[in-house]
């Protein structure tokens, strides 16, 4: 039957940041490679702009746009989930910030019974995906096709977070994935010579690209399972229904929401769910769609003593029209940046050896959809890196271009409520210890007058955001809540792995972006390495 239909030794399904890194990879070593990806190129002028994911981040044509159901924890909120829909993935529209996580994440991957995927084992494969601008060092590789990048310039508001952070009890860190994340300093991204450079530009280039066949706009519908084993892919282009067919695999990169999706409503999920979409349930995997978890932030928003600021650029048609010139002409600039400058790490537990709360430095004070307000204005962000918390994500219906129910539950814990409000008034010392005090003129959420811990909390749940990391949904471990064995092989179907942020069994501390392209590398070697045996 299989000769009826195209073949090819893999299918790679989702061109995000795990999915070309996979496809890449396995393109490279010689192998004949179907990628799908159910967005468009990444042509808009908008990607490759570093401050330009501000035009993107509700922008449909390369957004899925999706919104989480009320939130029971946040007054019944909805939290808006922009996700790529184009080559590059999320990747391809986020804010570019290179955090791989703490070395204790990935030794607690390997402690709950993820075997090989302890620091050590994990290191090497972020060194090989790493061009780092710094130069090689023992966390840091070079020729790698990530370049990870110091943004542009430095910021004078910056500056003063640091040295008030600084003066709060914080030290000086150059470098959040190198000894110790504890401390306060600039951020890395991923930007070469001034664009961004998401997996899609890093990895389907040159030897690899001529052994990939790329096709976008086709939205995967099925995952076609016979006698067991997976061996091929129902999807849609252009009105049409197509099926291919994997000799050797069949590779699911469809990210947090898209993978339990597809798994789904192909049949491979809680056998109960499945019947309800009116589908045959195929393999029974009670984990597919549990564990999402995610970083919960709240802000202070304020109004700046000075025109420093991302706002004071967009309100100003002759600093853009400067602004963009520069761009053009020598790729610096604030356009060359991403308005992120900042981090400081710290523990509200007192653990100091692993710090759970990121507060981050925003030039930029903004609605919820990212649009400027109209006045100089920045954003102090606390960023929970290791909630409590856990959610869901369900597929509808079975027509995979209906957004899935996605649920996180934030806040439902006490930690997760305390740690909010310790993140929440440290970011508030920080703007009231001098440098950064002369820059706050006014404090315009939650507002000064608001001081008790009620008070404070209610702004976390009327104000408190997802910080669009989320990870977990098909879980990698070794009970019966896993989706994916530790080689990424999903539970009792044969030839089919999950490779992308959906398998991480717990939260990364920190950006979740860079550890997905680990995983999409560690990934495409065990699948050369089980090929080859």
């Amino acid at each position: 039957m299989a000769a009826d239909f195209e073949t090819y030794e893999y299918i790679v399904i989702g061109a995000g940041s795990a999915g070309c890194v996979v496809a890449g990879r396995l393109g490279k070593s010689g192998r004949k490679v179907l990628l799908l990806e159910a967005g468009g190129p990444d042509s808009s002028p908008w990607i490759h702009i570093p401050m330009g994911y501000a035009k993107l981040y509700a922008n449909p044509k390369v957004n899925w746009c999706f919104q989480s159901e009320p939130e029971p924890h946040l007054n019944g909120r909805r939290l808006f989930q922009p996700r790529g829909k184009v080559m590059g993935g999320t990747g391809a529209i986020n804010g570019m910030i290179y955090i791989r996580g703490q070395p204790a994440d990935f030794n607690l991957w390997e402690k709950i019974g993820c075997a090989g995927w302890g620091f050590d084992d994990v290191l090497p494969f972020f060194k090989k995906c790493e061009h780092q601008e710094r130069g090689p060092d023992e966390f840091h590789g070079t020729g790698g096709p990530v370049w990870v990048s110091d943004l542009p310039s430095k910021h004078p508001i910056a500056e003063a977070f640091h040295e008030s952070s600084v003066r709060l009890g914080s030290k000086r860190n150059n470098d959040f994935n190198g000894e110790t994340q504890l401390g306060t300093g600039y951020v890395q991204v991923t930007t070469r010579r001034g664009r961004r450079w998401s997996t899609a530009s890093a990895y389907l280039r040159g030897e690899a690209k001529s052994r990939i066949r790329t096709v976008t706009r086709a939205l995967a519908e099925k995952i076609i399972v016979e006698d067991g084993r997976a061996v091929g892919v129902s999807y849609r282009i252009g009105g049409a229904k197509k099926e291919v067919r994997a000799e050797a695999e069949v590779i699911l990169c469809g990210g947090t929401y898209g993978s339990p999706q597809l798994l789904q409503i192909s049949g491979i999920g809680p056998a109960s769910a499945t019947k309800e979409l009116g589908i045959e349930p195929v393999v029974d995997l009670p984990g597919v769609g549990q564990n999402l978890q995610d970083h919960f932030g709240v802000g202070l928003e304020f109004k700046s003593s000075r025109p420093y600021t991302v706002n004071d650029l967009a309100n100003s048609l002759p600093a853009r029209t400067i602004a963009m010139a520069q761009y053009i002409l020598f790729r610096s600039g604030p356009m060359a940046s991403n308005g992120n400058y900042s981090n400081t790490f710290i523990s509200t537990t007192g653990n100091d050896s692993r710090p759970d709360m990121m507060i981050t430095f925003m030039a930029w004070c903004t609605t919820e959809d990212l649009q400027p307000r109209k006045f100089s204005g920045f954003t102090i962000l606390a960023e929970h890196i290791r909630p409590d918390a856990r959610g869901t994500v369900a597929a509808r219906t079975a027509d995979p271009e209906d957004a899935p129910a996605i649920q996180f539950n934030f806040l439902a814990s006490d930690y997760d409520r305390q740690a909010a409000l310790a993140g929440l008034k440290h970011s508030r010392r920080i703007s009231r210890t001098e440098p950064m005090k002369s820059f706050c003129k006014e404090e315009i959420t939650p507002g000064p007058d608001k001081t008790s811990d009620a008070e404070l909390l209610e702004h976390c749940r009327n104000g408190g955001l997802s910080l669009l990391h989320p990870v977990g949904t098909c879980k990698m471990g070794v009970g019966d809540d896993a989706v994916v064995d530790p080689r990424l092989r999903v539970r009792r179907v044969g030839n089919l792995r999950v490779v992308d942020a959906s398998v991480m069994p717990l939260i990364v501390s920190g950006n979740t972006n860079a550890a997905t392209i680990m995983i999409g590398e560690k990934g495409a070697h065990m699948i050369n390495e089980d090929s080859r045996a």
